[in-house]
């Protein structure tokens, strides 16, 4: 299988399982999430946004050449000492009303511990082209799920300072260049066993699609 086609076969599983999608985020983008609804998603995925720089230096450590540098580009953005990413989503969080000790205090759900697990397994025991296909098909989706959440956060539920936006508006740029990287390396780099490569994808992509169920199900929807 040429690696042309290879992405294809990962962008069509992207689309199939674009997070855009999801019941959850359908309801954020019309504001029909209830405030507890997002304060339970800011406290569960805060556990996948602390855990990315830490999948991040796990993979680093086990590459070489232009991949760990590509690697460690994206890991310095996410540990910026200025405004680190975890950091800024506890801004978001404190936006709702969620204190540092309320993410902290909050019991992760299954599918919040199974992405955080899915990933750290991917990136820290597979093939790093099968590691990096994971980490494109999560950044892959960032920018366009960013801007849509700032839309819903603007219009529906009044969240407007900088400061609790500055999450989404940081990944509505960093991650074109990121999902930009991961590509690029695939297609000059997947010599791999292909059809473990895109396994591994939907693997990946089936996480984050149940980090979401966990939240949507947990919480109902509500009129806001």
């Amino acid at each position: 299988m040429a690696n042309t086609q290879l992405l294809d076969l990962i962008d069509a599983a992207i689309a199939k399982k674009n997070l855009l999608h999801h019941p959850f985020y359908q309801d954020w983008q019309a504001g029909k999430l209830s405030k507890q609804a997002l304060q339970l998603y800011a406290a569960q995925y805060y556990r996948h946004v602390e855990a990315f720089p830490k999948h991040l230096r796990v993979l680093a450590a086990r590459t070489e050449g232009p991949i760990r540098q590509i690697v460690e580009e994206n890991l310095a953005e996410e540990e910026n000492p200025a405004a680190s990413h975890p950091k800024l989503w506890r801004d978001f969080a404190a936006a709702l009303g969620v204190a540092e000790d309320d993410i902290t205090c909050c019991p992760a759900l299954p599918g919040t511990q199974n992405v955080v697990q899915t990933f750290r397994e991917i990136c820290g025991d597979r093939t790093v082209p099968e590691a990096v296909a994971a980490l494109y098909a999560y950044e892959a989706q960032v920018p366009e799920i960013a801007t849509t959440k700032i839309d819903g956060l603007r219009n529906f539920y009044n969240i407007t300072k900088p400061e609790s936006l500055a999450y989404f508006e940081v990944h509505e740029e960093a991650d074109k260049a990121h999902r930009a990287a991961w590509r690029n390396w695939l297609a000059e780099n997947a010599t791999e066993d292909h059809a473990e490569i895109l396994a591994t994808t939907n693997e990946a992509l089936d996480a984050l699609w149940g980090a979401l169920d966990a939240v949507h199900q947990t919480k109902s929807c509500a009129a806001h």
